[in-house]
């Protein structure tokens, strides 16, 4: 039991990370910068508050990186936030 909770444990915090691990534009500061220069981007609103904890997760901003053009990131956000709103009880 106590193994299962260490595997759990170390799972979780590979995925949060310091920037020494980012890959390039990937470190939190760089994918915010650039979410907060989307116009539509709106600070405090329940898209913001998710976008914020979303990306403290390494491979979702890796993902973010990837995708390309702002306009597609902005859209990818929005669809994962409405997907997790859906899916509360």
């Amino acid at each position: 039991m106590r193994l299962d909770r260490l595997v759990d444990s170390v799972s979780t915090r590979s995925e949060y990370t310091s920037s020494g691990w980012d890959k390039k534009e990937c470190s939190i500061e760089e994918v915010m910068n650039e979410f907060h220069s989307i116009e539509k981007v709106v600070f405090s609103n329940e898209l913001y508050c998710f976008t914020t904890e979303f990306f403290m997760v390494r491979n979702m901003r890796e993902m973010w990186a990837v995708i390309g053009h702002k306009e597609k990131k902005f859209q990818w956000l929005k669809l994962v936030f409405e997907r997790k709103l859906s899916a509360k009880p």
